[in-house]
């Protein structure tokens, strides 16, 4: 059955079940996460039995697919003396789409909170058992972080296919106007910046790819472990994306034990089994140009502000223009911060600990950048009028 078939028989059940809609909703929840949880499961286990030098038993493996599809949304893992914090972002993104296709299919066209708690509900149940299961594998999940996938997850799916609840969408209608003006902008513009955070990704993965498969056979994963390696990576991809842009805008990024890799050059340091990372500079000193790499986040802001003043009167004082830009512009660099945030930046202990972007200087490097854009945006704006 395909994922779409297995949604749709949530609506195909017996006479008793059709007379107590709340049961019924309870039903498509629990099948959503059912879905999304098989899916990784499936992958794991046939990954764990194909692999030459696999010593893991079914049980583990099994375990380990929970545990899998539990760090997809967002859940955090005890690892000995550190901790598992890196969240596949691509693969969250694919969790909440199939929370809003299955709320769509098992609910009503306008269901109320009742119904929309029962789907919630049996979501949620199936999740607790999914973190059972996952007791299975050596690793365990952190208790607060399953608040991740088990609710944020279904909720923003749920949120997706049906709009906000009606007290959430009154407080916004109450927001100020420059705020509900440059929200969406915001939005986009953060999607911007991680698009050239993954361009420059993918480009130094092309440049390096001999490191990169080099690593890739290294590891002898065989043909479904190397498959479920590959396919983790990219759903890593707009992690490293954040990694790549904080490397354009400035700040650079950490591989591991404090190595960082800025303008000025990369450290030498222990690099996770990870292929991809191979595609990273070599320790040394790096041309001059790269520090032209600034002028991507000054560019998207540039576009921000564009987009921005768009959706302000063309008339409108300068003030209130200035308003809309700036409000996008911290909207922009917070997204990024709470997308970085998300994704983590762990994967064990000791050099382990601290991957990935320093996220405060990178929310301040990026607000200062992309304010230079919209703000040039926003002058060339009021000298057109001007005239």
């Amino acid at each position: 059955m395909t994922v779409m078939e297995i949604l749709r028989s949530a609506t195909t059940v017996d006479d008793g079940t059709r007379r107590r809609p709340e049961l019924r909703a309870a039903t498509a929840g629990a099948l959503t996460a059912a879905t999304g949880w098989a899916l990784p499961v499936l992958l794991v286990v046939l990954g764990a039995l194909a692999v030459p030098r696999a010593s893991a038993g079914f049980g583990d493996a099994v375990g380990s697919g929970s545990l899998l599809w539990l760090v997809l949304g967002g859940a955090r893992l005890h690892l000995g003396d550190g901790a598992l914090a890196l969240t596949p972002l691509l693969g969250a993104a694919l969790l909440v789409l199939l929370a809003r296709v299955g709320a769509r299919r098992g609910l009503p066209e306008a269901p109320d909170l009742r119904l929309q708690g029962s789907w919630l509900a049996g979501y949620t149940a199936i999740g607790v058992l999914a973190a059972l299961v996952g007791l299975l594998s050596p690793a365990g999940p952190v208790l607060v972080s399953l608040v991740l996938p088990l609710i944020l997850v279904p909720t923003l799916g749920l949120a997706w296919a049906h709009g906000l609840p009606e007290r959430p969408a009154d407080l916004w209608s109450r927001a100020p106007l420059s705020v509900r003006r440059g929200i969406v902008p915001g939005a986009k513009g953060a999607l911007l910046l991680l698009a050239m955070g993954a361009v420059l990704v993918v480009l130094a993965t092309l440049v390096h790819i001999g490191r990169v498969t080099q690593i890739q056979s290294a590891l002898e994963a065989g043909f479904f472990g190397g498959l479920v390696l590959v396919l983790l990576q990219v759903a890593l991809l707009p992690n490293l994306a954040i990694w790549g842009l904080s490397f354009a805008a400035g700040p650079g990024f950490s591989t591991a034990g404090g190595a960082m890799t800025t303008w000025s050059g990369a450290e030498a340091g222990l690099l996770p089994m990870v292929p991809v990372l191979a595609a990273q500079p070599q320790p040394g000193g790096l041309p001059w140009i790269t520090h032209l790499l600034v002028l991507l986040p000054i560019v998207a802001g540039v576009w921000l502000g564009r987009e921005t003043l768009a959706r302000v009167p063309r008339l409108a004082a300068t003030q209130t223009k200035l308003a809309a830009v700036s409000a996008a512009v911290v909207v922009a660099a917070l997204t990024v911060a709470v997308i970085d945030a998300l994704a983590g930046g762990s994967l064990g202990a000791a050099r382990l600990s601290q991957l990935g972007a320093p996220a405060v200087v990178l929310t301040l490097a990026l607000a200062g950048e992309l304010a230079l854009g919209a703000f040039a945006a926003l002058a060339r704006d009021w000298w057109v009028l001007r005239r």
